[in-house]
């Protein structure tokens, strides 16, 4: 099976979702990174359950894109996804 407009592979190899599963952790690790820093700068005193609660809640509300855009990513990490700017 291949895509009628870019011509890539439909069916994924294996190892495709291994190699997906790292940028997803990537971007997970990012995500809390970056909402520690935030809760830090916004919150005089922030307590445990500030982390835990806004880090679970940010990762269960972007999980959906971030698989996506992991998959996407390594497909063109992969070189299997051209970029076609038409």
């Amino acid at each position: 099976m291949t895509c009628e407009v870019c011509g890539s592979r439909l069916i994924p190899e294996p190892g495709f979702y291994d190699g997906a599963m790292y940028i997803s952790y990537a971007f997970s690790v990012a995500l809390v990174i970056t909402s520690l820093v935030a809760i830090n700068l916004l919150v005089k005193k922030p307590e445990l359950w500030m982390y835990l609660s806004s880090v679970a809640v940010l990762n269960m509300v972007l999980l959906p894109a971030m698989l996506r855009y992991s998959k996407t990513l390594y497909q063109y990490a992969a070189g299997k996804l051209k970029y076609r700017g038409d």
